[in-house]
């Protein structure tokens, strides 16, 4: 054999050990990165999880994955590694590249985007891209979640190696991101109410524990408001459980739409609901009561005629740490005989707890 065939032949043979070292590299990322995601249901975690892996092990410093919404209307920024903040950014279904994957099913690639006049930077929060890959992250039923976008600041820089390899990872992702999204779903609906769809019970007296305990530990303000419908027997008599059931949907909307995302509002049993508001003393709280009682007389509810006053109406008490007491259980008993003291004073009024 001559030198030059002898050195063509090691020289193959180099080639071949390093696309095979190459792949068994890829391989291992992929283990490690399934292997991992495997191992949570939380979506921070697997956010977190992803983007150490693909940072650590496949050299990429600038990608992020994008979710649907419920409606599916919008693609929001979920988790990102870059040298600009992308969270929250979001995309309309359809706008920009990004926006064309769960319409098309199909992963785009633009090895150049200084020529691709729907490429919108993230609405302008980034424009150093010379590549970009999106990838749709699909559940198995080939329904599609969100976007893997990878990013390379060279134009061409993506080889079909790259691409498989992603759309490799974007499959694994897919997996954890939906089984995490089934476990959210199931939990969310273990701490509903079936009819209001506000939280339960349950999970109120879960929350109150911890919210107690912080209260005592940072020396803070906590106040609970009971609040009952007036009659409620009366109007069920009257004009039939399902138009009842209605006018508990209605109230649980209108509490809703009138309390801050930092308080927890639940349905407490029967016509009764609880709010637990969080670092606001005795006298904020009885203007928030206050607040929510006009709010719901002032909404229309079909049979609310057939009520002793024409109208829907409730009756609401206030207790608050530490004015009225340093325990827990108690917090809502006291907030409880406010409750009842309102009712016997006529209904459809605002009634503090006051200590003997």
């Amino acid at each position: 054999m001559e030198k030059k065939d002898l050195e063509a032949r090691v020289e193959g043979l180099e080639k071949e050990n390093r696309i095979l070292d190459s792949r068994i590299l890829e391989l291992y990322t992929l283990y490690s990165i399934s292997k991992r995601l495997s191992m949570t249901t939380h979506l921070e975690e697997i956010f977190s999880e992803t983007m150490e892996h693909i940072s650590r092990s496949l050299k990429i410093d600038d990608f992020c994955i994008m979710l649907l919404d419920k409606s599916n209307e919008f693609l929001t920024v979920s988790a990102s590694h870059s040298d600009t903040d992308l969270k929250n950014i979001s995309l309309s279904v359809g706008e920009g590249i990004s926006g064309r994957v769960p319409l098309l099913g199909e992963k785009v690639l633009i090895q150049d985007v200084s020529k691709e006049p729907d490429f919108l930077f993230y609405k302008g929060k980034k424009r150093n891209i010379g590549s970009f890959l999106t990838i749709p992250l699909k559940r198995s039923d080939k329904s599609i979640i969100g976007t893997l976008n990878v990013h390379k600041p060279e134009a061409n820089a993506f080889l079909e190696k790259d691409v498989q390899l992603f759309d490799e990872v974007a499959q694994q992702i897919a997996v954890a991101i939906d089984k995490a999204l089934s476990f959210r779903n199931i939990r969310e609906l273990s701490m509903r109410d079936d009819l209001t769809g506000l939280y339960n019970r349950r999970y109120f007296f879960d929350t109150f524990e911890k919210e107690m305990e912080r209260a005592r530990r940072f020396n803070r303000n906590i106040s609970v408001i009971i609040l009952d419908i007036d009659h409620f027997k009366n109007f069920n008599d009257k004009n039939g459980h399902l138009l009842g059931d209605d006018a508990l949907r209605t109230v649980a909307a209108t509490l809703e739409e009138n309390v801050r995302k930092a308080d927890t509002l639940a349905r407490y049993g029967g016509e009764e609901f609880i709010v637990l508001i969080s670092e606001q003393d005795k006298t904020h709280t009885v203007k928030i009561a206050e607040k929510l009682r006009v709010a719901i007389e002032e909404i229309e509810v079909s049979g609310e005629k057939n009520q002793p006053r024409g109208k829907l109406t409730v009756t609401l008490g206030v207790s608050s740490y530490p004015d009225d007491t340093q325990y827990a259980t108690e917090l809502i008993d006291c907030a409880d005989k406010a409750l009842y003291s309102g009712k016997t004073k006529g209904r459809n009024i605002v009634v503090a707890f006051m200590p003997d």
